[in-house]
């Protein structure tokens, strides 16, 4: 254990500067990288090694830079990086295991430091949404509500009691979509499971509706129509308590839901292409794709990982539809981002960090 822990810490220390297709810092910048277009990518680490990073793409130059964030600042993000948001040139970025979030310039990756640029005393932060410049809502799998945070002044400004664990949002009109993934977090011993997902009125902050699905809904996506997809991951791992992942269809007028197909095995990830009418989600360890029209499961459209791979993650590039795909690997070296035509080509692929995860487009 003790020369294994040594091997991984020195693996570590080789990876922090490390950076495929190299994209040097420039000299003139000091303070790291001026970035334009492209993708972050951030790489949650391996729980309590305190390893996740920020990798940037640059699609057009097909170049990538790992450990951004520790090159520029000196400092390690923390232990298991969840998500990312981004407004008005400001990178946020959610640590779960460390219970805060970062700041930083979109641009050169600093945190000001003059100013507040980290927000802690959460329980275990998963994701943030926007809703307006100086308003965002944070979920958290341990306590039982969605946070409220002035992102300007990187404050606390409110919480919303929901009596359930919250995890991916989405928005429709005035509308805000939260997802009670996982009770697992609150009482491990229990095979409880959450079967619903909550609405939020964003204007006043309370709770207006609690709609049912299938165990486990985690990641949602909006079609054209307004109507939100959730995928339900189902527990299928649990032999006796189990159930299959399945895909359900939110009509947000009536606040209800239909069931629209059960997918046997293990599913995770939905995201909806630029046009919104069709969802593509990671399912048996492939990217399948679902028409909302039709309601049916391409026979045709596989992207499959290879042997000693393992799909973790997903985005669709709002202009042209590539579909980029987060292959976590071993789980301990560093992982690959596969991306693909919106017909499942496979274009390129770069070495991001440990574990690669969310990515958002810039």
């Amino acid at each position: 254990m003790k020369k294994l822990k040594l091997f991984l810490l020195a693996a570590l220390a080789l990876s922090l500067f490390a950076c495929h297709h190299e994209q040097p810092v420039d000299p003139v910048n000091p303070n790291g990288l001026n970035l334009g277009s492209g993708m972050f990518v951030l790489n949650e680490g391996n729980f309590q090694f305190s390893n996740g990073s920020l990798s940037f793409y640059d699609i057009e130059a097909d170049t990538v830079c790992n450990n951004l964030f520790y090159k520029v600042n000196n400092a390690p993000l923390g232990d298991v990086c969840q998500s990312l948001a981004m407004t008005d040139g400001k990178l946020y970025v959610v640590v779960n295991n460390s219970n805060l979030i970062y700041k930083v310039d979109a641009n050169s990756i600093v945190c000001d430091t003059t100013k507040p640029f980290k927000l802690g005393d959460f329980y275990s932060p998963r994701e943030m949404h926007f809703v307006a410049p100086n308003k965002a809502y944070v979920t958290d799998i341990i306590g039982t509500g969605l946070w409220i945070i002035d992102p300007i002044e990187m404050k606390h400004a409110g919480y919303i009691e929901t009596g359930k664990t919250t995890e991916k949002m989405v928005q429709v009109g005035n509308e805000l979509y939260v997802s009670n993934w996982s009770y697992y977090y609150i009482n491990p011993d229990s095979h409880e499971s959450y079967n619903t997902v909550q609405v939020i009125d964003i204007n006043n902050d309370v709770k207006v509706a609690e709609i049912e699905v299938g165990k486990e809904p985690n990641a949602m996506a909006v079609d054209k129509n307004g109507h939100v997809w959730v995928l339900c991951e189902g527990r299928s791992w649990e032999e006796d308590w189990g159930e299959a992942p399945s895909l359900w269809e939110i009509d947000p007028i009536l606040k209800q839901a239909t069931k629209q197909c059960e997918l046997p095995g293990t599913a995770s990830i939905v995201r909806a292409n630029p046009a919104g009418d069709q969802l593509y989600f990671i399912y048996n360890n492939e990217v399948r794709r679902f028409d909302i029209a039709t309601l049916t499961l391409s026979e045709t459209f596989h992207i499959t990982a290879s042997p000693e791979g393992w799909f973790y993650n997903m985005a669709v590039e709002p202009k042209t539809g590539d579909i980029y795909v987060a292959d976590a690997g071993n789980y301990m070296d560093n992982g690959t981002v596969y991306r693909y035509s919106n017909d499942g080509v496979l274009l390129n692929s770069f070495k991001a960090g440990i574990i690669p995860s969310a990515m958002l487009f810039k």
